[in-house]
């Protein structure tokens, strides 16, 4: 409507992006959940540096993470893991966005990684609200939300892909509350055991 004033009209036309964004969004979410539990996904599996997966992920949500402070906790000698780095950097950009939007600006969100008991554990956690009590697991049913989302944009599609993600991969993912205060979310990978050097080449 031309008659709005230039503001309204901006906004609008802002809204409208954010809602076809969220729809294109939700498109893809359904497609690669379907391909997953259908076996129509092949895992692009390499030996992969988890510190690396991490640090392309936190790139691709720089702006989204500007207005946190973020704390990186990965030791330099954490061995190769086999892994799609695509579909599991996806599921790290998803915990750290969804750690982002559910908590204020200053809160802190930290991630680590150790290798313990031939798996590869990647934790997310803040400091924010936390989670729904008794809902933990139930997050990861497909369009469950939490409590606190009922004014935020989504189908809460988004976690169950990542646990999809993670099955895939013969690991697990589950969410706990932190005991002071704040979500937590862990996924573990089976290590394997990584070729030597010269049997990259």
């Amino acid at each position: 409507d031309s008659n709005l004033p230039k503001n309204s009209q901006k906004e609008l036309a802002i809204a409208i992006q954010n809602e076809a964004q969220q729809m294109s969004d939700l498109v893809t979410n359904l497609l690669d959940m379907a391909r997953l539990q259908t076996g129509g996904v092949k895992l692009k599996k390499d030996w992969q540096s988890i510190e690396e997966i991490v640090g392309s992920a936190c790139m691709q949500l720089h702006r989204v993470l500007a207005t946190h402070k973020l704390v990186i906790s990965i030791p330099p000698n954490l061995p190769l893991c086999e892994c799609d780095p695509i579909l599991i950097q996806r599921v790290i950009v998803n915990l750290l966005s969804n750690a982002a939007k559910f908590t204020s600006a200053g809160s802190i969100i930290t991630i680590s990684a150790a290798a313990e008991n031939n798996e590869m554990a990647i934790v997310i956690e803040d400091n924010g609200p936390g989670l729904p009590r008794g809902q933990e697991t139930r997050l990861f049913d497909k369009f469950t939300r939490g409590e606190t989302e009922s004014n935020k944009p989504g189908v809460g599609l988004g976690l169950a892909l990542c646990k999809a993600i993670i099955e895939a991969h013969d690991g697990k993912i589950f969410a706990e509350n932190c005991i002071d205060s704040g979500a937590r979310f862990t996924i573990k990978l089976p290590l394997g055991i990584a070729p030597m050097p010269e049997e990259l080449l």
